[in-house]
């Protein structure tokens, strides 16, 4: 026997919320020392290094793409077969 769904406010309820991509950042220039807003350094970071978002905090991360250090590279996280 098949049920079948009668109230729309059903499928709102059922529905999984969208992942969304994560993104991850290319260093476009070599960096030595980043000073971050709790007065903390990270770095060195040379060209190419692929960072994870959560690595450096988003106010940071702002600040390179507005300046051209770090180029956003997008994750999708649900590709078939990995990749």
């Amino acid at each position: 026997m098949v049920r079948v769904q009668a109230s729309i406010l059903g499928w709102v309820k059922e529905s999984k919320p969208k992942k969304r991509a994560k993104v991850a950042y290319f260093f476009q220039m070599d960096i030595p020392e980043i000073m971050l807003p709790d007065l903390k350094t990270a770095g060195p970071f040379r060209k190419n290094d692929l960072v994870s978002e959560g690595a450096l905090p988003k106010e940071v991360w702002k600040v390179l793409l507005v300046r051209g250090a770090v180029k956003p590279y997008y994750i999708k996280p649900d590709y078939p077969r990995g990749g």
